[in-house]
Parts: C-alpha cells; sequence; structure tokens
C-alpha cells in the first residue's frame, strides 16, 4: 500500500465549527460527511476516487492500472489534511481491462505482465516524487479545495505555518508489524511499515494521526525559533508565540482515534523517535517564559 498525507493549518481566523466543516468537506451532492465532538471536534469527508494508469516504479517500471482513494478531513477546526492512498497488486488478467474492472475494485491498482519484485516497488515510491503513481498531486488538489472554500476567510490564525508532506508505504509480510520514520526535507516525511495485517484505512489513519502530530511539533519548533524566546526581551517573544499558544497547542492528542492497533503503533514509534517527550519540553519552555513574564509585570512598581 501506498499513500500521502497533506497537513496544513486552515485559511480562518478562528477555529470553524462541525457544521461549517461539513459544508467546507462538501464536494459533491449528498456527501455524507462524519462528524465527531469527542475528545474534540473531527470532520471527515467521502471518499473521492481518481484513476490511474502508469508506471509503478522499481528497477521493472511495470504498469499498474487502477484507481487511487483519498478524502479531507479538518481536526479541531482549524487543522486540514488530505490523504490519498492505493494498493497495489499483481493482476491475474495480464492485460489492460475496461474502466468498469478497476472501478468495481476501488482504491486497488494491478500490475500486468511478470510478478514485480515488491521490494523494488517499495523503494522506487518511498524515495522519488516522480516514480509510480503521483498520489501527492491528488493530495495537494483536493487540499487546495478545502482551502478555496467560499466558509474561509483566506488568513490562517497562525502565520508562516507551510504545508507539510508524509509519504508512506506498507509491505504486508507474515513477520511481526515494524516501521521506521525519517525526515526526508523540511516539508517531508517518510514512515516505512511493513508485516502484520494492516487495512487501507487503519493504515491511512494511522499515518494522518502521525503527519498531524509531526505537523503540530515542527510549527511549535519554528514558532519559538522565529520569537527568540530566550532573548533579553521575553515579554515580546511570549507575545510572538501568543497565536500559537491560542491555537495550537491544545490540539496534541495523539492516537486520540486509533483502533486498538494504531494505538500499539503510536506508542512503539513515539518510544523510538520521543515526539511527545520533545512536544512536553518545547511547551514547557513556553509557559515557564510565560510565567517569568507574569512575574516580572508584577513585580514593576507601579508609576502611575
Amino acid at each position: 500500500m501506498f499513500g500521502e498525507v497533506h497537513t496544513e493549518l486552515l485559511r480562518n481566523s478562528a477555529s470553524v465549527s462541525n457544521a461549517s466543516a461539513k459544508r467546507i468537506l462538501s464536494f459533491r451532492l449528498g456527501d455524507d460527511i462524519r462528524t465527531s465532538t469527542r475528545p474534540t471536534s473531527y470532520a471527515v469527508s467521502s471518499d473521492l476516487y481518481d484513476g490511474l494508469d502508469c508506471r509503478v516504479g522499481g528497477a521493472t517500471r511495470q504498469r499498474g492500472v487502477g484507481t487511487a482513494v483519498s478524502f479531507a478531513s479538518i481536526t479541531g477546526g482549524q487543522i486540514a489534511q488530505a490523504v490519498t492512498m492505493t494498493s497495489i497488486s499483481h493482476g491475474k488478467n495480464n492485460r489492460r481491462m475496461p474502466w468498469s474492472y478497476y472501478l468495481s475494485r476501488p482504491g486497488q491498482v494491478e500490475t500486468m505482465g511478470n510478478e514485480p519484485v515488491w521490494a523494488q516497488i517499495a523503494d522506487g515510491w518511498a524515495t522519488a516524487d516522480k516514480v509510480g503513481p503521483n498520489l501527492g498531486a491528488i493530495s495537494d488538489r483536493l487540499l487546495d479545495t478545502v482551502q478555496m472554500s467560499p466558509q474561509l476567510s483566506g488568513a490562517a490564525a497562525v502565520r508562516r505555518t507551510g504545508r507539510a508532506r508524509l509519504r508512506w508505504v506498507y509491505t504486508g509480510t507474515a513477520q511481526p508489524l515494524r516501521l521506521s520514520f525519517s525526515l526526508e526535507s523540511d516539508d517531508l516525511r517518510l514512515l516505512r511499515l511493513s508485516g502484520g495485517n494492516l487495512s487501507p484505512r487503519a493504515a491511512a489513519d494511522f499515518c494522518a494521526d502521525l503527519a498531524l502530530h509531526d505537523w503540530l511539533l515542527t510549527a511549535l519548533m519554528e514558532a519559538i525559533e522565529r520569537s527568540r524566546l530566550e532573548s533579553d526581551d521575553g515579554t515580546a517573544a511570549v507575545q510572538k508565540l501568543r497565536p500559537v499558544i491560542v491555537h495550537l497547542l491544545h490540539h496534541w492528542m495523539p492516537a486520540a482515534r486509533l483502533d486498538a492497533e494504531g494505538k500499539e503503533l503510536w506508542c512503539g514509534l513515539d518510544e523510538a523517535a520521543g515526539l511527545s517527550r520533545q512536544w512536553e519540553s518545547l511547551v514547557a519552555r513556553v509557559r515557564d517564559q510565560l510565567a517569568i513574564g507574569l512575574l516580572g509585570a508584577v513585580a514593576q512598581p507601579d508609576r502611575a
């Protein structure tokens, strides 16, 4: 299975209600938008499908035909995500079938020719932007559609928070479930999963949750760096961080909507990568500086 998750702050000056989120995520008449309010507001669109006919990567560069499934979501009324994924298997017909055949198998791509070397296909997808199905372009287009909604003001509540990408690949084997997570560039993360028996939706939900919390951590790190928190004028630094404190800190709820297997994956990854430890350390820095600023304001004599 391949997938790519794009995450970005919603371009609106405040959080949107679930009712507004449902209107933003209604891409077609009659779409069933699922929402929840616990532990935080969440809305997710109906699945959308795109046809694929391309080389699937790897040294063999085999042709694959089928469809990709994508969906968009809004978490906490402020964080927008677009997820695109597909499962690749070797076709039994060994020839190009009519589109009706592939449309009856949503979210699946079949290869033609000899049985592919799956490790090569996985490596090709994971390491190159233009090898195999361009799922990132589908996620980009879907997230752009969300951000262009007339329901939004067009200005994000926190400035200079960019769009992040998480590309993932899952190879099913008889081995126990394993994963590796790496930072490929400022805006690209790579997650490799292998083993176990993950369903496509379970894998996509885990990757979306990881992408959201990695984006939050990155946004907080960059905001602290821009604020010059350790400068002499700590009060000014805290003022620069105010939008982050108001709009982002409360969204940290890892694995809140994942099933038991997803929670186990998160715990294993978090223990190795230390995402929660880093988040807690950064939040403590911000709150300590805020407390110092308040104490300084109280200690100043009244000049009236």
